[in-house]
């Protein structure tokens, strides 16, 4: 095995290295990789490994799954491709609103982690809740058109209780408060919602999202196996949302030998 010494391998190189020791390991632990790194770096210092563990990280070779607990990234990050209805939408609200949060997305994305597939869908727009007002008026007087028509914009709670008497409208725009603390990520310009908070508000959101819940431990399974997911993060906003105890249920029901 070659050494690391005072120059890198190149990633590619590196990658091979950590394959070769670690294999298809689950999770590794920092522990190990800091030992891993010890062993091929000759006599860096605790600084420079913990460093080169961060640069492996930063450049998608490892993944942080949870505390002190790593995976090899062989599976991809998670980035949907949205819509051009919710990137006319952001653009928008941040033209309109620019100090404004707004997060965007929609459930086209359980698509590829269900069996049966919805009749319809959800579009999330989720702003601070002192611009739900705002954001809903502006989409009122000035609509997105989809296929030469204006999809149905609705308030959160406005959804909930029409919903209960049926479905209002197909594939309709919801207007929703984005949590405090809630996680998201930067999709280009836009800002989205990423895997690890469309999991936790599918088991808090369950009104909102019904037609998902017969599915749910499918979906995790799915979604698990497709892309890395950050346990942490995970854990951190069911915490938020008061859903720890279903998450981990659930988790350990679709995840046993992960979990």
């Amino acid at each position: 095995m070659p050494e690391f010494g005072t120059k890198l391998l190149s990633h590619e190189l590196i990658h091979t290295a950590l394959r070769k020791q670690f294999g298809k390991q689950e999770a590794i632990p920092k522990v190990a990789l800091i030992d891993f790194l010890r062993e091929h770096s000759g006599n860096a210092k605790p600084s420079t490994l913990a460093w080169r563990l961060h640069e492996l990280t930063q450049a998608g070779i490892l993944t942080r799954i949870g505390y002190g607990q790593y995976q090899l990234n062989d599976r991809p990050i998670y980035g949907p491709d949205l819509s051009p209805t919710l990137r006319k939408i952001g653009d928008r609200v941040k033209a309109e609103l620019p100090f404004t949060t707004c997060c965007v997305w929609d459930t086209r994305i359980l698509a590829d982690f269900m069996i049966q597939q919805p009749m319809s869908f959800l579009q999330l727009i989720e702003v601070n809740k002192e611009a739900v007002s705002s954001v809903y008026q502006l989409l009122q007087e000035q609509p997105v058109r989809i296929d030469r028509k204006n999809p149905a914009v609705y308030r959160y709670d406005d959804w909930l209780l029409l919903s209960q008497r049926g479905l209002p409208s197909p594939n309709p725009i919801i207007v929703k408060p984005l949590i405090t603390e809630a996680p998201v990520q930067q999709q280009n310009k836009y800002t989205t919602a990423p895997l690890e908070k469309v999991l936790v508000d599918l088991i808090a959101d369950s009104e909102l999202f019904f037609a998902y819940q017969e599915e749910l431990p499918y979906i995790f399974q799915t979604a698990f196996a497709k892309f890395i997911i950050n346990r942490d993060k995970l854990r951190r906003y069911a915490r938020r949302r008061n859903r720890v105890d279903m998450l981990e249920q659930l988790l350990r029901q679709v995840l046993p030998t992960r979990h």
